[in-house]
C-alpha cells in the first residue's frame, strides 16, 4: 500500500509540474518513469525488490550523463572518500579506467607494470574483479576492488578486441614506481621526454630535464603524452606553462558560461619545436597539456583524438544519498570542449604491419622523429 501511494504520488507531482512548465520534457519523463514502476510491479513473473531497482535506476541515471558523474549510496560515503584519497598511493596493477558504451574500459596502461606484462591494452573492457561483476560498479569501488598491498595478486576478466568469451588474467600488485617522466637525447639535435604520470611535483622534474637540453643545444624535441591519463588540473597547467608562457592554458566553464581562464606566468623552459605525441590513452590533465600547446602555436600534435576526460566533478546531496556530477568542464585556449577530445593537428594513420617490423616498434614515434628531421615533407 505504501509503494501504491509512492507511486500515485509520482505521478501526480510529474503531471502537474509538465502543466506548470510545457517546455522542460523532464517532468513528463517523471511521470512515464512512474508508470513504468507500476506496470513492473504489477506484472514482472517474481515480487520486485524496488530498492535494488530504484538504486539501479539512480546509477544508470547518473552514468549515462558522462563517464566521470556517478550515483553514490549514503552508507557508501565515508568508502568513497577513503579511496579517492588512497588512490595515488595504494598498489595497483597499473590500470587507469573509464567507462564507454556502458562498460569499464580501459584508458591507459602504466609502463612496467603487471598489467602491461600480461599484455592488457587500452580499449578493453573489465567484465569483473576478483569474481565481482562491475557493469554497474562505480569506478571508485572497482579501483577499491583492484588497490591493495603490494605483491597480493588480483584476478581480472577481461573482453578484448572481437572475442566473445573474457579471458582471465591474474596480476600483482605494485606500487607506483618513479621516474614519473623520462628523457633522451635520440640524435644531435632532437629531444625526447615521456610524462608517465601528473603527480604533484613531476613539472620540477621536467623543468630540469629540459634545462639539460637546453645546455645540450637541443632545438627540437618529441614531448610523448601517451598513457598519461590522470585528473590533475594544477600540475598539467604547471607543466604546461615550461611550454606556452603567459598565455592562456586552460578556460573552465559552467553551465552559465566561462568561470575561469587559466594563463601561465612565462616560466618557459624551453622554446625550440615540439611534436606532441596524443592518442586514445591521453586523457585528463595529458589532455589540457595538448590543448594549451597546440592553441598557443608552440607546438604540433601528432596522433589520433585522445581520450575525453576534461570534467570537474561536485559531490551533492541527494536526500540520503549523494551525487557526483560533472558541473564545470575543461576548454582549450580557443574554446574546444576536451570532454570531447583533443584533436591533434596532424592524424597518424597506422600502416599494415610489414614482415620487417621489429617486435615491440613504435611506428607513430619513429614518424614523429622523421617530421622533426624532414619538416619540409611533414609539410607537404
Amino acid at each position: 500500500m505504501v509503494f501504491s501511494g509512492l507511486v500515485v504520488l509520482f505521478i501526480s507531482i510529474g503531471a502537474l509540474l509538465a502543466r506548470s512548465n510545457p517546455s522542460s520534457n523532464s517532468y513528463t519523463y517523471l511521470t512515464i518513469f512512474s508508470n513504468v514502476i507500476q506496470l513492473v510491479d504489477s506484472n514482472y513473473v517474481e515480487a520486485v525488490d524496488f530498492n535494488k531497482v530504484m538504486d539501479s535506476a539512480m546509477y544508470g541515471m547518473v552514468e549515462s550523463l558522462d563517464s566521470e558523474s556517478f550515483y553514490i549510496k549514503g552508507k557508501d560515503l565515508e568508502s568513497y572518500k577513503k579511496e579517492l584519497g588512497q588512490l595515488p598511493t595504494r598498489a595497483g596493477v597499473g590500470l587507469t579506467l573509464s567507462r564507454r558504451f556502458g562498460m569499464v574500459v580501459v584508458v591507459a596502461v602504466e609502463k612496467g607494470s603487471s598489467a602491461e606484462e600480461k599484455k592488457i591494452k587500452a580499449g578493453d573492457f573489465i567484465r569483473s574483479v576478483n569474481g565481482q561483476y562491475v557493469q554497474q560498479v562505480p569506478l571508485y569501488r572497482i579501483y577499491e576492488f583492484i588497490k591493495g598491498d603490494a605483491g597480493t595478486e588480483v584476478k581480472l576478466s577481461v573482453f578484448r578486441g572481437s572475442l566473445e568469451k573474457p579471458e582471465d588474467f591474474v596480476l600483482v600488485r605494485r606500487s607506483i614506481q618513479k621516474p614519473y617522466a623520462e628523457s633522451y637525447v635520440i640524435e644531435q639535435n632532437i629531444g625526447y621526454i615521456a610524462i608517465r604520470h601528473l603527480f604533484p611535483g613531476v613539472e620540477t622534474e621536467i623543468e630540469k630535464k629540459l634545462e639539460a637540453f637546453q645546455r645540450q643545444g637541443i632545438k627540437k624535441m618529441i614531448l610523448d603524452i601517451r598513457g598519461c591519463a590522470e585528473d590533475e588540473q594544477d600540475t598539467a597547467v604547471k607543466v604546461a606553462d615550461l611550454f606556452v608562457g603567459a598565455v592562456p592554458i586552460v578556460q573552465i566553464n559552467g553551465r552559465e558560461g566561462l568561470v575561469k581562464k587559466i594563463s601561465g606566468d612565462a616560466r618557459m623552459a624551453f622554446t625550440g619545436e615540439i611534436e606532441v605525441l596524443m592518442d586514445y590513452t591521453t586523457a585528463g590533465g595529458a589532455e589540457i597539456i595538448a590543448g594549451a600547446i597546440q592553441d598557443a602555436g608552440v607546438g604540433h600534435g601528432f596522433g589520433t583524438r585522445s581520450f575525453g576526460h576534461g570534467g570537474i566533478q561536485k559531490l551533492i546531496p541527494a536526500g540520503d544519498n549523494w551525487v557526483v556530477l560533472t558541473t564545470q568542464k575543461y576548454l582549450t585556449p580557443k574554446g574546444k570542449s576536451i570532454m570531447n577530445g583533443v584533436d591533434p593537428e596532424t592524424v597518424y594513420r597506422e600502416v599494415v604491419k610489414s614482415a620487417d617490423q621489429q617486435e615491440g616498434e613504435d611506428r607513430m614515434l619513429n614518424k614523429a622523429i622523421d617530421n622533426l628531421r624532414h619538416p619540409a615533407e611533414k609539410a607537404a
